[in-house]
């Protein structure tokens, strides 16, 4: 029963009373990790690579990685896929969705809508957790569990030249996990996650842009995520940013582009809550690559 209670907390503690969708400090670079209506934006097609250390130095901290496609079909349309693998612990979810989005088009400004559809699986490796009670033969039993569902997620993303602005809701059906072994099973509710977000471009002169941004994320029974940034680009070759959020990091981030077509960035999270004690900051990296570029000029604001 100890070993049962533990599982359980875990999981509980981990999926239904926190935020259950990993954290991204190079936000900027690619907006369709939040919402699928960001797909396609672009007149171009591009690949990306993230990868995310967080909480470096703390035993079993997590580690995230995305990979990424945005492409546009034509003036209208636009497609993207993500795969994601984000392991904490014990705990692991892997995932792969596919965007489609419809882009109406207005007399200032455009309205992209999106919607993304995949499957994700959970699971929770037993060999991986540590128990207090060593003595208990059934607390020292090895429980390892693995569960599959499907997951849709919803975006809007308005946008022009110089501004955008989108919203949208993740994990839609607030479906549940189902995990179970030969002696032990948990159901456990996938919440929506929401995030608004917004930016606007002021052109310093020819060579000098600063973007300044804000994020707004969460879930409805924890905290809110506030990350507010403010991102300079210079000579669209160098980009150098600074990022707020509240109650956990301040984030130092970086990037340059080579031949308009390949882009590396990096960023540092120096933390600023309780748990900056127990590590020595977060690290994030993203590798961009343009396929198929139709109009090198035109870039998503962002």
């Amino acid at each position: 029963m100890k070993k049962i209670f533990f599982i359980l907390f875990c999981l509980e503690s981990g999926f239904a009373n926190s935020q259950q969708l990993p954290e991204i400090s190079l936000r900027d670079f690619d907006y369709t990790i939040f919402n699928p209506s960001a797909t396609g934006v672009n007149k171009y097609d591009e690949i990306m690579l993230h990868h995310r250390s967080q909480w470096v130095g703390f035993k079993n901290a997590p580690s995230t990685q995305f990979l990424t496609y945005n492409g546009s079909l034509n003036e209208t349309m636009g497609i993207g896929s993500y795969i994601l693998n984000d392991i904490t612990g014990p705990t692991r979810r892997f995932s792969a969705s596919v965007a489609y989005n419809y882009k109406l088009k207005f007399e200032n400004f455009k309205l992209s809508l999106g919607l993304a559809a995949g499957v994700m699986q959970y699971g929770i490796d037993g060999n991986k957790i540590n128990l207090f009670d060593n003595n208990d033969q059934a607390v020292a039993e090895h429980v390892s569990m693995k569960s599959v569902s499907p997951n849709f997620d919803f975006g809007a993303w308005l946008y022009t030249d110089k501004f955008y602005s989108g919203i949208s809701i993740m994990q839609l059906m607030s479906n549940k996990i189902n995990l179970k072994s030969n002696d032990y099973k948990a159901s456990i509710n996938l919440a929506n996650h929401f995030y608004i977000t917004s930016g606007y471009k002021i052109e310093i002169n020819d060579k000098i842009k600063l973007i300044p941004s804000f994020l707004v994320g969460g879930t409805f029974s924890a905290p809110l995520i506030v990350d507010l940034g403010v991102k300079s680009e210079f000579a669209d070759n160098f980009t150098a940013g600074l990022h707020f959020r509240t109650n956990d990091a301040i984030v130092l981030l970086a990037g340059v582009t080579i031949k308009k077509n390949f882009t590396i960035a990096y960023s540092y999270d120096l933390m600023v809550s309780k748990l900056r004690k127990y590590n020595s900051g977060s690290h994030d990296i993203v590798l961009s690559f343009i396929i198929i570029p139709k109009n090198k000029e035109e870039k998503l604001v962002n």
